[in-house]
């Protein structure tokens, strides 16, 4: 089936907030950003979290000493896993049952495709995924996703 079922979602938040920002997005989607020390024990080693509340309200956690660029590649992932996986932060996320690495690879698509991020062939010939990430301020994972 591949992921390209994603792209209907992008479509839809681009055009839902008429924008492609993520700071416009997520202003539009009433989500919140807090921004939090890297060593706060809600973050639990991750560069970013996710929650919705039990009343609806929406807030993603992030590391305060973020890269801008990656910064927004990771409130785009967020808002990926906030939409895609709706139910899952239902269910035992920490189940065994869950395939998390298949929502990762999902929701690393999503950002992909909402921040337009893209490799050019011509100029990232020779280099190695490493140095390609972070040129891109995304992760090396979620370069197995570009088109």
């Amino acid at each position: 089936m591949g992921l390209s079922w994603i792209d209907e979602y992008v479509y839809g938040v681009i055009d839902h907030c008429c924008s492609r920002d993520i700071f416009e997005i997520y202003d539009s989607l009433n989500i919140n950003i807090k921004r939090v020390d890297k060593a706060d024990s809600l973050l639990q080693g991750n560069d970013a979290l996710y929650i919705r509340s039990y009343f609806g309200l929406e807030v993603v956690f992030i590391r305060d000493d973020l890269p801008y660029k990656y910064e927004k590649f990771t409130l785009a992932h967020e808002l990926g896993r906030a939409i895609l996986h709706a139910e899952v932060s239902k269910a035992a996320y920490n189940s065994k049952l869950i395939n998390k690495s298949k929502l990762e690879k999902q929701s690393d698509y999503f950002a992909l495709r909402l921040l337009a991020i893209a490799i050019d062939k011509d100029i990232y010939e020779g280099f190695t995924l490493d140095q390609i990430s972070k040129d891109l301020c995304v992760t090396e994972d979620s370069l197995i996703n570009i088109k």
